[in-house]
């Protein structure tokens, strides 16, 4: 088979052997692959620092389509993640909380140009300085609603009316949001801010999300970890991570 050449992003690695990785990658041309970098521990290792979690690479990749592990030959660093900023302690648990998140959600071997495309944009955002807590609702945002796990904002469940304004009421039995006069919920109610604030998650950019949006997005916290974990049926061992660290760091 022709070897496969992409773009891709590192999402994890893992020892090998003395001198290996496992590389875990999200490539834009086949989605999520994973492959082995020989000589990639050591004094000299092969890929430096290409293989650091979320760093945007060129990859060479070979193997039989769909074999559990390919071969990777060449890689070529185009970006590193958080360059200048990655050694602050709260940007590499939160950065390690993108990549868990990403990996989790990610097809096998199945191309999501629009995941990779969010992901790369985040990142971008990231590096240009926009409120961390705020990107990571956005994210969190975008990969559910792309794979068709994000209730819609704007139409009652129960009556299928557009939703009145105000706050946003979840109703956990149908894991969806629900208007007032089709009874009460059993899920969060999600202030008027927030919801605002979600329909411009919707619509723009991540680059242009705001500081000041960081008291609308605080509510989204546990809602979207509420989600994703009756999704996954598990939580992400780099949240709870994240979470020891920032209440540490606030005592």
């Amino acid at each position: 088979m022709p070897p496969i050449h992409s773009d891709a992003l590192v999402l994890r690695t893992f020892k090998l052997g003395e001198t290996s990785k496992i590389v875990v990658l999200l490539t834009r041309e086949r989605g999520k692959l994973r492959a082995v970098a020989k000589g990639a521990r050591g004094p000299k290792p092969r890929y430096q620092s290409a293989l650091e979690t979320l760093s945007e690479v060129r990859v060479d990749l070979y193997g039989r389509q769909e074999t559990e592990l390919y071969r990777m030959g060449g890689c070529e660093l185009i970006r590193s993640a958080f360059p200048g900023q990655a050694a602050a302690s709260d940007c590499a648990f939160v950065l390690s909380y993108f990549a868990e998140l990403i990996e989790s959600f990610a097809l096998e071997d199945a191309a999501e140009d629009a995941v990779y495309r969010l992901a790369v944009a985040v990142l971008r955002a990231a590096e240009e300085g926009v409120e961390l807590a705020v990107l990571s609702r956005y994210l969190e945002a975008w990969l559910l609603k792309l794979h068709g796990l994000y209730p819609p904002v704007n139409r009652c469940v129960t009556c299928i009316q557009p939703l009145p304004a105000g706050p946003l009421r979840y109703h956990r039995g149908a894991g969806a949001f629900r208007c007032e006069r089709c009874g009460p919920v059993s899920g969060p109610v999600l202030p008027m801010a927030t919801r605002e604030l979600l329909v411009e998650i919707f619509k723009q950019p991540p680059a242009t999300m705001r500081a000041a949006a960081l008291p609308a997005a605080s509510p989204l916290e546990s809602f979207h970890q509420e989600l994703i974990v009756s999704h996954l049926e598990r939580d992400l061992r780099s949240y709870r991570v994240l979470k020891d660290v920032l209440r540490g760091a606030q005592a």
